[in-house]
């Protein structure tokens, strides 16, 4: 009867995970797998590791050239429309000269919004999402174009200066009198 048990759990368990788990394994007498060591970080580990301090340091400089972090982080609600109307034309020039000098951007789709856009004026039909009344199973040829879309064409970010923490987007500021 033990075996007929012990096999039923290893037909669930190869059924369930397509292996033995290690305590099988040792019931059955079979060598255990051993530890897999851990990964060794690689390029692709390199990159996403490059592409966070990237969008670190990008936060970093909107926050240093217009204080965007400071405007997004303020709770607004209790000021009256024209007060953060103002207050979003002092952040949204210096911002927008960042963005401007650090970063190329293009649309996706240099089209007129509003008007009817094939998919293949994307170039890369991974670059649309479509919104709206979406067949369920196939891919639109086109349709209304809502927003451009915006692509990195350039990022020239300055070098960081040495010792520096990409965790610090802003550091704090204190004042000695």
């Amino acid at each position: 009867m033990k075996r007929l048990i012990l096999a039923v759990r290893c037909f669930l368990k190869v059924l369930g995970r397509g292996r033995l788990d290690d305590e099988l394994a040792r019931e059955l007498g079979l060598p255990v797998r051993a530890a897999s060591p851990s990964p060794v970080p690689g390029p692709a580990a390199e990159r996403r590791e490059r592409a966070i301090d990237g969008a670190l340091q990008t936060l970093a400089l909107l926050q240093r050239e217009g204080r965007l972090i400071d405007f997004f982080m303020e709770d607004i609600s209790a000021y009256p429309d024209e007060q953060v109307g103002a207050a979003v034309r002092t952040v949204h020039e210096p911002c927008r000269q960042a963005l401007r000098r650090y970063v190329g951007l293009a649309p996706v789709i240099d089209g007129v919004e509003g008007t009817y856009v094939r998919l293949a004026a994307a170039g890369d039909p991974a670059a649309v999402r479509f919104t709206g009344n979406v067949p369920v199973g196939t891919r639109p040829e086109g349709g209304v174009l809502r927003h451009k879309g915006w692509r990195v064409t350039r990022i020239e970010l300055p070098p960081r200066e040495a010792g520096e923490d990409p965790n610090v987007l802003a550091p704090a500021e204190l004042e000695v009198e």
